[in-house]
């Protein structure tokens, strides 16, 4: 996330300490918000957003502020515990349980796609028997990202798309058969360049490793055990449910605003389709970079990253990317976390390397250069040392 300059202005009293997802929907934040973090979240308002949620956590304090509306043509606020689409940041998920995977000695991180899933990645110069499981977690396979395909996904291009396709329901296989059709970007291990397409390989070695799904992993594994009640895997279903601000994005065919809220997320699988709260995103990275999910020789392996290339590098100049986590620079050196873009919902996870300090931000409606800069500059400024809550 880009780093902005510092402000100066100090914390407000302390906010209310949380200790649970379910406490923090009875407080009442606005009045003890520190000031740079409501400024900054009307800031990303400002640059487009229809509604936005911000999330900040140092220790045991926490800090919440809002801005714009929940759904258009209302005053609607966006509620304190929404339940919001996390886009790409479910691949930090994904990627977390094949390191546990590796822990456990079920997979290697250089294992190929061919031992597992024999003849699955051939054709058009694509080739499994070179790209490995740290190839896909780290965006080097060179694999065609799917999403850019019309074909394979036209609910990403039109309105009259969106409204055909979106209760559709798509395999890993199907995604993964829509890469295939173009060359490899690069061969594999030589260059970075972002693909979802990795992440549905990913969840296919999981799957044929295990007998079980990504899905069922990232519940069994991390969103039980440690409390993230706000967050599931939605699987084929639509909807969000709980408090939610709705959903927007502009398409060529109809530049107004259209609300995309309720559609079938498997088009995301386990690069993409996790729902969530901003706690439950603030409390899953900070206890990735406290070590309580990893051990450290996974962990390690996680964080050995490579630089970024491409639009993510345009959008976090700097940037590193490691297996499922991608490292920003900022005025205090930087931070760890991962971005999410999906259908209206536009998500952002930073956290200080101790995990002691965490910010989580998402908001609706157009996603693009302004509300970007507007986000990560937030994102710089609430994650300094002087900072907190």
């Amino acid at each position: 996330m880009v780093a902005g300059p510092r402000a100066t202005e100090s914390c407000a009293a302390p906010a209310t300490s949380i200790t649970s997802s379910a406490s923090a929907t009875s407080a009442a934040p606005e009045a003890d918000t520190p000031l740079f973090l409501r400024r900054g979240t009307e800031a990303v308002h400002r640059a487009g957003a229809v509604g936005v949620l911000a999330d900040l956590r140092d220790g045991d304090r926490r800090a919440r502020a809002r801005a714009g509306v929940a759904e258009l043509g209302t005053d609607r606020p966006v509620a304190w515990h929404s339940s919001i689409r996390i886009g790409s940041a479910t691949k930090a998920f994904t990627a977390t349980v094949a390191l546990q995977l590796v822990g456990e000695g079920l997979l290697s991180l250089d294992d190929t796609v061919e031992r597992w899933l024999p003849g699955l990645v051939t054709g058009n110069g694509n080739d499994g028997r070179a790209i490995t499981v740290r190839h896909l977690l780290q965006h080097t396979s060179g694999l065609y990202d799917y999403p850019e395909d019309a074909a394979a996904v036209p609910q990403l291009r039109t309105a009259e798309a969106f409204r055909t396709h979106r209760f559709r329901t798509y395999s890993a296989a199907e995604l993964i058969a829509g890469a295939l059709r173009h060359p490899p970007d690069f061969p594999p291990g030589t260059a970075f360049n972002y693909s979802t397409t990795g992440y549905q390989v990913i969840s296919l070695i999981i799957e044929r490793a295990t007998g079980e799904s990504w899905e069922q992993h990232v519940t069994r594994r991390i969103i039980r055990p440690h409390g993230l009640r706000g967050t599931t895997a939605p699987g084929t279903d639509p909807l969000i449910h709980g408090p939610h601000p709705r959903g927007y994005r502009s398409f060529p065919d109809e530049p107004r605003l259209v609300d995309v809220t309720v559609c079938n997320q498997t088009l995301g699988g386990a690069g993409g389709a996790l729902i969530g709260t901003l706690a439950d995103v603030n409390s899953f990275f900070a206890a990735l970079q406290r070590g309580d999910l990893l051990r450290p020789a996974e962990q390690d392996e996680m964080r050995r990253t490579v630089p970024t290339a491409g639009d993510v590098a345009e959008a976090w100049p700097g940037s590193r990317y490691g297996l499922g986590l991608m490292w920003t620079p900022s005025p205090d050196g930087g931070y760890w976390g991962h971005h999410g873009d999906t259908f209206g919902f536009h998500t952002r996870a930073a956290t200080t390397p101790d995990g002691r300090r965490s910010f989580a931000l998402v908001w609706t409606g157009p996603g693009d250069e302004a509300t970007d800069a507007a986000a990560n500059t937030l994102a710089a400024h609430a994650l300094t040392a002087e900072r907190g809550c």
